[in-house]
């Protein structure tokens, strides 16, 4: 029994936990959901059934989160001859979400900056996530093409070619569950573009 008890209290306590645990007494099923292993993989439910006899347990189910992206955009914003396409957002870590974006333009070849934690122009403002209980996050991560960094990206973009662009926040408080805005911000050749997609699902 005490050996049960430490199992019960190391996993309700776990880090590797996001939100909610259920325990059912009659079947003695232990109910994970949202469990984060190593900081990469992500399960959308753990169930374990637990024996309060000898102290052990055994795994009954261990279901995958799908953490992929949309095919088609969620939401598209097009502005100074750039279109961005937004791909949606998913856990991709322990405490981390991703979100995916499609950058085109639309009239000619051009570079770009992608801002992340600290924006060079505009009075420093930054690409941010809000989730859904008030909190802000900066970028910690921003990849397009073969480049990342933490700050901004400048690259090229040929017109009409879809350049994919990621960017990651850590820290994200694991009793949120939905963001209430990403604003990513582009700053083309063009003019400055600044995203800003709502209420999304993760």
């Amino acid at each position: 029994m005490k050996k049960i008890a430490l199992i019960l209290t190391l996993l309700l306590s776990s880090s590797t936990c996001f939100a909610i645990v259920n325990f059912t007494s009659k079947t003695g099923n232990l109910v994970m959901r949202e469990v984060s292993v190593d900081g990469s993989t992500v399960y959308d439910s753990v169930t374990l059934q637990l024996n309060l006899a000898n102290g052990t347990f055994t795994i009954l189910d261990a279901t995958l989160k799908d953490t992929s992206f949309s095919e088609t955009a969620l939401d598209t914003t097009t502005l100074n001859g750039v279109k961005v396409d937004f791909m949606g957002c998913a856990l991709s870590g322990k405490n981390q979400i991703t979100c995916k974006t499609k950058v085109t333009s639309i009239n000619k070849d051009q570079t770009v900056e992608v801002e992340g934690s600290t924006s060079y122009h505009y009075g420093g403002d930054s690409s941010k996530l809000f989730d859904n209980l008030g909190n802000e996050y900066n970028s910690s991560t921003v990849t397009a093409l073969d480049k990342s960094g933490s700050d901004r990206l400048v690259f090229n973009i040929i017109q009409g070619v879809p350049v994919e662009i990621k960017f990651i926040y850590n820290n994200i408080n694991p009793a949120a569950t939905s963001i209430s805005a990403f604003k990513p911000y582009f700053y083309p050749e063009t003019g400055l573009i600044i995203g800003n997609f709502r209420d999304i699902a993760f």
